[in-house]
């Protein structure tokens, strides 16, 4: 990538993963009011945090190239400046928009199947207090002596 389109490679960037992180967090928040669904908040904002982040970096590098190419085929059969103009514009952000939605389409998967991650159903990743465990999980060999005890600590 060139020096110069630097910059706006940061910017837009920035700006898909703002969209992304705020319009698909509201998406999601809709859908799990709806489907009346638990799900494991802090879980599924980590990782849709995360995934907003890359898809939002990739979809601006994917379109910034794309953008590249197709500018550069339409700058070639452009005769006047008023077409060179259009060739700019047209065809760059054509390429640039069409891995917008392509990356709102992979994050609304994605989300969803983070969603299928973060239910309240599965296990946690990292458990504290044995106390929030299910009666099965914890041995029953020293029960006492852990019980107020971290698994980890």
């Amino acid at each position: 990538m060139n020096a110069e389109f630097t910059s706006f490679f940061i910017t837009l960037s920035l700006l898909w993963f703002l969209i992304y992180w705020v319009l698909g967090g509201v998406f999601f928040a809709i859908i799990t009011v709806m489907r009346l669904g638990r799900l494991r908040k802090v879980r599924f904002s980590c990782l849709f945090s995360l995934l907003s982040l890359f898809v939002g970096v990739g979809a601006a590098y994917t379109g910034m190239k794309g953008a590249q190419a197709a500018v550069n085929d339409c700058l070639g059969q452009a005769v006047g400046n008023a077409e060179k103009m259009m060739a700019v514009f047209g065809c760059g952000a054509a390429s640039i928009f069409g891995m917008f939605l392509l990356g709102s389409f992979v994050l609304t998967v994605g989300g969803f199947l983070i969603m299928v991650i973060s239910k309240s159903k599965t296990k946690p990743w990292i458990v504290l207090d044995l106390d929030d465990l299910p009666e099965q999980a914890i041995p029953t060999e020293n029960k006492e002596e852990h019980s107020n005890k971290s698994r980890f600590f």
